[in-house]
């Protein structure tokens, strides 16, 4: 059994990650989790000039979430990591739904996606399952008709699609698998794999 002091106190996130708790720095719950949601802050800033600023304000907003989620392990990181991770997909799939299908989404939507998630937060596969469904309904609506794609936009459609699948993948492994993954560090891939999933994404959409 692992043995560690808690800095931040004891643990109450409803989910568990497999990395080892404070091994490289006693303020750090997760240290390899907690630095790869860096890479979420970069993106954000990449987009920071563009007409997708307030995206990109969500996206730090998100890493700034992962961070404290992995640093702390408590629930008010949690919280903020998983919010943002809604608010995020609401207004990715707003943005692709304007340009691919010409139609505007109500931002009204937004809210009874937030307030049940905090009716259900204690219980993490209820995020689980809206969060796949958003993605899911977003890769739907970014396949569509590729005849309407110039080449780069068929490309970096097609990468996003491939390293968020892949991304998944590690995020599963090491859901399922801790005990033969656990020296790779696979959630620390998965933020990694998700933020250029968004850079390709994103990039796809101002081009």
């Amino acid at each position: 059994m692992q043995l560690y002091i808690m800095f931040w106190g004891s643990p109450d996130v409803s989910v568990k990650f497999c990395e080892d708790k404070y091994i490289v720095s006693e303020y750090i719950a997760e240290y390899y989790n907690t630095m790869s949601a860096l890479s979420y802050i970069i993106v954000g800033l990449l987009f920071s000039r563009t007409r997708l600023k307030n995206l990109s304000k969500i996206i730090i907003l998100l890493g700034l979430g992962t961070a404290l989620l992995h640093g702390t392990l408590r629930f008010y990181g949690q919280w903020l990591d998983e919010v943002s991770m809604l608010i995020l997909s609401f207004y990715i799939i707003k943005e692709v739904r304007l340009i691919r299908l010409n139609k505007r989404t109500n931002n009204l939507y937004l809210f009874p996606l937030i307030f049940n998630y905090f009716l259900f937060s204690h219980y993490f596969c209820y995020f689980f399952i809206v969060f796949v469904s958003l993605q899911i309904y977003t890769y739907k609506i970014t396949q569509k008709d590729y005849r309407k794609c110039n080449n780069h936009e068929y490309f970096l459609i097609k990468a996003y699609s491939i390293v968020l699948a892949f991304s998944g993948i590690c995020w599963l492994l090491d859901q399922l698998f801790c005990e033969y993954v656990r020296d790779y560090q696979l959630h620390a891939v998965w933020h990694v794999g998700t933020a250029l999933s968004l850079l390709l994404g994103l990039t796809a959409i101002i081009i």
